[in-house]
């Protein structure tokens, strides 16, 4: 069994103004930040599935190359939080709805290759840190950053990523690149 996703990965400018940003909210409770190396925003999680699934979703997969959903460009900018109390800091993603699509067609390739169908509605973002436990501060540092800017890039592909869970944090391998 193997743990796997599929994601867009924005540019390393990017990923490194969200970490840095992700960084300097430490000290305002027991956070997480996530590495820019890491960074990605979620298509499809696919959880476990049989090493052999892998060559699946591929297949199922690879012909998006031929649609008009790729290339777009989007920006990343202002960050908020998920859950209450907050268990993720994010970054937003503004690309005119085109990750949306892009999702929405790859959990209708998915799912015609017998994928269990998403049930929670797909929002595009980076993760920033995660929450372990909200300091006092946390709100207003959150705040203090609605308006910051990362950058914008231009998304000419996506990723199967196996995802390998440690102590430590995760281990992202790509598995699949399937591009324009």
């Amino acid at each position: 069994m193997v743990r796997v996703f599929i994601a867009a990965e924005p540019s390393a400018e990017i990923r490194n103004a969200a970490a840095s940003a992700g960084r300097s909210l430490e000290g305002c409770g027991r956070l997480s930040p996530v590495n820019a190396g890491l960074m990605h925003i979620t298509l499809k999680f696919l959880g476990e599935i049989p090493d052999a699934s892998i060559e699946k979703v591929r297949a199922a997969l690879d012909s998006i190359r031929d649609s008009s959903l790729l290339p777009y460009t989007l920006s990343v900018s202002g960050v908020s939080t998920f859950g209450r109390p907050p268990r993720v800091i994010k970054a937003d993603i503004r690309d005119g709805g085109a990750s949306a699509k892009l999702a929405a067609e790859i959990e209708k390739r998915l799912t015609a290759a017998d994928f269990p169908k998403e049930d929670k509605p797909f929002s595009p973002h980076l993760t920033l840190a995660r929450v372990r436990e909200a300091g006092p501060q946390l709100a207003a540092k959150t705040a203090a950053l609605k308006t910051a800017e990362f950058g914008s890039c231009e998304i000419r592909e996506i990723c199967i990523k196996k995802s390998v869970l440690t102590p430590s944090g995760p281990v992202y391998t790509t598995l699949h690149r399937i591009g324009l």
